[in-house]
């Protein structure tokens, strides 16, 4: 019994430290780390102003942070086993550190997407630390449907809670003192690492030799240039313009040396068996389908909230709430089903489609100036719990389809979509579509129906009409597999009739 215990002790610490306190000095840290960014969304607006730079660099700014997150997935373990427990939180702290101090004084738009880049790799590195230090403590037996559920909610639902926090900080005092802040909890993180901690490797000593880091910068560069194609398209007038053609000059040279390492070198940044797993194609339509969804509360959402509705920045911060709250019950749920209940996980991925599905109907019948803030809560609710019940799902099926070697190269190709493409997509998608369905709403009304704002409310209830159009072809999608032979024939004619293709290929896509 006593060696069975042991297992759960964190050997990291100091003997002086209490065991009982040992985990929640790790929660601790996880907590300082996910507030630290190397750009708060929060700030969005003040650094526009502030550093005189368009809100498409600061979008470029917060995806660039995204993608080095991603990119630290496929090198976690070897800077694990290379370095002690105590070494790499220090380090995840200083280099955040580092990008916090710089970036409110700097206006270059490519230092600061590097910058960014840089921190959201820390942040992970920090993250990852913790994460896996408690995973014994969490899931004993390494059931990941309890520990992902356990680590969506923690990352997510803290990202939440300190997304309002900033936003306090942020209208009371000066979007620079959020940096200062964060540095402030880094410095805790430092301390207490140092103080407390002792030099621990869990695994013995790896070299970082056979690293593929020329890699990891080909496909950064590959998905960062279709962001930025994605993001720029609208205002550089897409081909047109000299920058876009650059860029996918350069997005088409990254994959083609990317895939050419991918075949003709021993050990890739991403390899080969990692693009053969199991649905993975499957997998990332339905991340980017749920990208483009969600999308709807970023951009239609907030033009309801602000130019309708005139919400001021607390009010719709503390929408935020609300939208924990859905994720708190999206995680318990997922936990639930799948570790409890065992269901199949495409019906666990379909239920949480559906909410998300759910909430732009709401929406598309809330779009009206008499709607006051309480009827929002409910519409949040669905939205947070449909995102990390789909998020814990298939990241649940990820792991158990790839091979263990595999697995974070896998989480990495999802975060290509996941956390890469599909958010600049469906920005790209319903910014444009605002526009030329206003201009045709404007056009009908006339210009005296402007001052009432009606255009506007029949735009954005029109695209959330289009929302729900797209929200139930996904889940046909992910439903597809499940239906009896006869009502598969069907939807197979009707997906032939609809986009050309064969059966065959329909077939294909779905199994």
């Amino acid at each position: 019994m006593q060696q069975q215990n042991q297992i759960f002790r964190f050997m990291s610490f100091k003997e002086f430290v209490p065991d009982g306190i040992r985990f929640w000095i790790y929660m601790l840290f996880l907590a300082c780390f996910q507030f630290s960014n190397g750009m708060y969304f929060t700030a969005m607006s003040q650094m526009e102003g502030s550093l005189s730079i368009t809100p498409n660099a600061v979008k470029m700014m917060s995806h660039a942070m995204l993608i080095g997150l991603t990119m630290y997935f496929p090198v976690a373990f070897r800077l694990k086993f290379r370095f002690t427990n105590r070494t790499c939180l220090i380090a995840a702290a200083l280099m955040l550190i580092g990008c916090n101090l710089i970036v409110p004084y700097v206006h270059s738009t490519p230092l600061l997407m590097l910058l960014c880049f840089i921190a959201g790799f820390a942040r992970l590195f920090g993250t990852f630390e913790c994460l896996s230090s408690v995973l014994p403590k969490v899931a004993p037996t390494h059931n990941y449907a309890v520990f992902l559920s356990f680590v969506f909610f923690i990352v997510l639902g803290v990202i939440h809670v300190f997304d309002i926090a900033s936003t306090y900080v942020i209208y009371f005092y000066n979007w620079r003192y959020v940096h200062l802040l964060a540095i402030g909890l880094l410095l805790v993180v430092i301390l207490c690492a140092y103080v407390l901690m002792r030099p621990f490797r869990p695994m013995p000593k790896m070299p970082l030799f056979g690293v593929d880091w020329l890699g990891m910068v080909l496909w950064s560069t590959f998905i960062l240039s279709l962001i930025f194609v994605v993001q720029y398209g609208n205002q550089l007038n897409w081909l047109d313009s000299a920058y876009i053609r650059a860029a996918l000059g350069a997005a088409t040279l990254a994959l083609a040396f990317s895939l050419w390492r991918l075949f003709n070198i021993r050990h890739p940044f991403l390899e080969v068996d990692a693009f053969k797993t199991k649905n993975l194609l499957n997998l990332l339509v339905i991340f980017l389908l749920m990208g483009i969804l969600l999308t709807t509360k970023t951009v239609l959402q907030n033009t309801f909230t602000g130019a309708i509705l005139h919400f001021d920045t607390l009010n719709t911060a503390s929408l935020k709430w609300f939208e924990f709250f859905g994720m708190a019950l999206g995680a318990v749920f997922s936990w639930f089903t799948l570790s409890r209940l065992t269901w199949h996980k495409k019906l666990v991925t379909f239920i949480g489609m559906s909410f998300i599905v759910l909430y732009t109907v709401m929406m598309y019948f809330l779009i009206s100036p008499a709607t006051n803030i309480e009827k929002l809560y409910l519409p949040l609710v669905c939205c947070g719990f449909g995102q990390v019940v789909i998020f814990i799902t298939l990241t649940v099926y990820a792991q158990a389809t790839a091979q263990f070697r595999n697995y974070f190269q896998v989480i990495c190709i999802l975060g290509f979509i996941r956390t890469g493409i599909a958010s600049p997509i469906g920005d790209a998608i319903y910014s444009r579509a605002i526009s030329g369905v206003l201009s045709k709403n404007l056009a009908l009304l006339g210009e005296n129906a402007a001052q009432s704002g009606l255009p506007m409310l029949n735009t954005l209830q029109e695209l959330f009409g289009y929302s729900v159009i797209l929200g139930v072809i996904a889940l046909i999608a992910i439903a597809a597999s499940r239906f009896k032979k006869a009502y598969w024939d069907c939807l197979c004619l009707l997906l032939c009739g609809c986009t050309g293709l064969t059966g065959r290929d329909i077939i294909g896509f779905f199994t």
